[in-house]
């Protein structure tokens, strides 16, 4: 979807400083966990509860599934709805002419990640410089990479046994691609970046796509092409901007906060989403019998639970959880009721995210912008772009980045 012209005559400042204003205003609609709250937020606002109260199930997921319904549901409440939807709108990524991509190039690939890396490619104007492939897994980017534009790939990841994958893949096809073997936090990665190369990262996630848009940046890379991921994963409990603006923002964000941008899901099958909607219920279920046991009405974090652990009833989910939060349950613990009692509690925390979910993107956006400042700020020039469909993949905004000419040094 094209930007209204009224946005893309926007700075990015000016993006980020509308964005920043209204997420501070609207702090109360979506700063807040639901899961530990027993009743409705939002007392004083009567006709918003009442809607809520009124949304049967079928609605609800209609709403959750389109984001244009979603603003346009919630503007008589929330009537900066509109006004965060186009401060979130952006061009679609030009998409350039390559080569037929060969169909054994995409051995091993899923058929949607398939697609997401063919976009990312078509989506970056030709280019001669050395690739700098970061947190390569297998290098399946890389290769597509060397493939459409005829250049080197040196891809950076962790595990020896992807690179050894990856490399066994390129030889494959003979492709000019090298798989290394290298912790990108580490002071090692920092010797395998410089100034003339493209630095490209796909899906990094939190705190790796942190460390190269500030090591590229500090050597001098000349261009990036990123598409950041979860947020969340950082080392401290609040997000630590990275752009001048940002740090001066009010807003802080924690680990939760965060979880709120990358929270949406469009791949998921029909088991995942199934076993997925069971644990929200157990989980919300328990919440009430550990609060009744501690006799502390606060909520409990609870460790992630595997798929063999919900694929049981909920009494075993409740030992479980017990187990792993050192918790004794009586033996008289009626779990039937505190399972009955979690399925109304789905009803609430569900419509408490509907209201939530009006700011995921706009959330995304204000992190991607602090990202954009941020490069501004070491001398590049930066666009955000759709690279593909947001049904292929929600994380489909691309950072692409230049060193401006005064910037290129001698």
């Amino acid at each position: 979807m094209q930007p209204s012209s009224s946005i893309a005559q926007q700075s990015l400042a000016e993006q980020f400083l509308a964005l920043d204003n209204l997420l501070n205003d609207l702090r109360g609609y979506w700063q807040l966990r639901p899961f530990a709250c027993l009743d409705m937020p939002w007392q004083d606002d009567k006709a918003l509860l009442k809607w809520l109260e009124l949304l049967d199930e079928s609605e609800r997921e209609c709403i959750e599934k389109d984001e244009d319904l979603r603003v346009a549901s919630l503007s008589p409440f929330i009537p900066q709805a509109h006004q965060l939807r186009k401060l979130c709108l952006l061009p679609r990524s030009k998409l350039h002419a390559a080569p037929q991509a060969q169909p054994a190039l995409s051995y091993h690939v899923p058929g949607r990640k398939w697609s997401q890396i063919l976009d990312f490619s078509r989506s970056l104007a030709p280019e001669q410089r050395p690739i700098i492939e970061w947190c390569a897994g297998k290098g399946h980017l890389g290769r597509v990479l060397a493939f459409h534009h005829g250049t080197s790939v040196t891809s950076l990841e962790l595990q020896n046994r992807l690179c050894r994958d990856g490399r066994q893949l390129s030889d494959r096809h003979n492709l000019p691609c090298t798989s290394i073997a290298c912790d990108v936090m580490s002071e090692a990665a920092i010797r395998h970046l410089r100034p003339n190369q493209h630095a490209v990262a796909l899906h990094a996630c939190g705190k790796l796509h942190v460390r190269l848009l500030q090591t590229a940046s500090s050597a001098g890379v000349e261009r990036l092409s990123i598409s950041p991921c979860c947020y969340q994963l950082i080392d401290s409990e609040l997000y630590q901007p990275l752009s001048t603006m940002a740090t001066k923002s009010s807003l802080q964000l924690s680990r939760h906060d965060l979880r709120l941008a990358v929270q949406e899901t469009v791949t998921a099958g029909q088991r995942e989403r199934r076993l997925r909607d069971r644990e929200f219920h157990w989980r919300l279920a328990f919440d009430l019998l550990q609060r009744d046991i501690r006799n502390v009405d606060e909520y409990l974090n609870c460790p992630a639970v595997s798929k063999a652990v919900l694929n049981q009833d909920f009494t075993i989910f409740c030992l479980h959880m017990a187990q792993r939060k050192s918790l004794s349950l009586p033996a008289n613990t009626h779990f039937t009721d505190y399972e009955q009692q979690g399925a109304l509690r789905v009803f609430k925390v569900a419509r408490m995210e509907l209201v939530r979910h009006l700011f995921r993107r706009p959330l995304e956006m204000w992190l991607l912008l602090d990202r954009a400042l941020y490069l501004q700020e070491q001398g590049y020039e930066v666009q955000l772009e759709e690279f593909c469909d947001y049904q292929l993949t929600p994380r489909n905004i691309l950072i692409k980045a230049q060193k401006t000419a005064s910037n290129h040094g001698p």
